[in-house]
């Protein structure tokens, strides 16, 4: 692969990441709506500053480089590291793109963690060219125990293809939908039949990206049971068991 000369700066701290293993995950959790009790993490990648101030920017840099799996295998792998702190009863939800599930080693090291309690989300990245492959995989982590989640519901078309493919475990409404839900009707409406949809097919359905107290409140009144946002809290370090017992807050 050629790359051009302002790539490389990018692929060397993309080296450099990977060799040193230079990831710190930290958590954001999915709290039930109602009484605040977390139900699970959303394990999410933190690089170095100095090498990439947002960690998007890492993931398109790799993908580019052509080693956009080998960062989000060792993301993987880091997150999983903290799997013996994870709270009681709480499951453990890493993102991964199509490329990354259809990875052999990739999938290998979900099912060793199988037992532990987690969930894959699926990111967009590309289009889908061979569903059947898709399917065969997530059937397979399905089998040993893991949730299967569909990322950014309501983005974009290949969310929509996931859900009808795939047939999720969790369907995560996009901030998109979930921000200002409050006053638009049009919001309102595709939450309702959102959580109509999951109830149907018998998945979960967890709102992304909840802000202020009138979204937090608006959600809960149109049935959605839970979410994640900085109104709950922010990415960050795991709890002590023993502070997750009472919920995140009096909501």
């Amino acid at each position: 692969m050629t790359l051009t000369a302002a790539a490389l700066p990018a692929l060397n701290n993309l080296r450099e990441v990977i060799h040193s293993q230079a990831i710190q995950p930290t958590f954001q959790p999915v709290v039930h709506l109602e009484d605040g009790v977390v139900k699970a993490y959303e394990a999410l990648a933190r690089f170095d500053q100095a090498h990439f101030p947002c960690p998007a920017d890492a993931f398109a840099a790799a993908l580019e480089a052509g080693v956009g799996v080998d960062l989000e295998l060792l993301a993987l792998e880091r997150a999983f590291a903290y799997l013996d702190e994870m709270p009681a009863g709480a499951w453990l939800s890493a993102n991964l793109s199509v490329e990354a599930l259809l990875t052999p080693q990739v999938c290998a090291t979900l099912l060793a963690h199988a037992p532990r309690g987690i969930a894959v989300e699926l990111t967009e990245h590309t289009q889908v060219h061979d569903y059947p492959a898709l399917v065969k995989v997530t059937e397979s982590l399905r089998e040993a125990g893991i949730l299967i989640a569909v990322d950014d519901a309501g983005a974009g078309f290949a969310s929509l293809s996931h859900i009808l493919q795939l047939r999720p475990d969790i369907i995560k409404l996009d901030i998109t939908l979930t921000r200002g839900i409050d006053n638009d009707p049009v919001r309102m409406a595709l939450a309702r039949s959102l959580v109509g949809f999951a109830e149907d097919i018998g998945a979960m359905l967890i709102a992304e990206g909840i802000e202020t107290v009138a979204e937090h409140e608006k959600l809960r009144a149109l049935g959605v049971k839970l979410g994640q946002g900085y109104f709950m809290a922010r990415p960050g370090p795991l709890p002590d068991r023993a502070d997750i017992t009472g919920g995140m807050r009096n909501l």
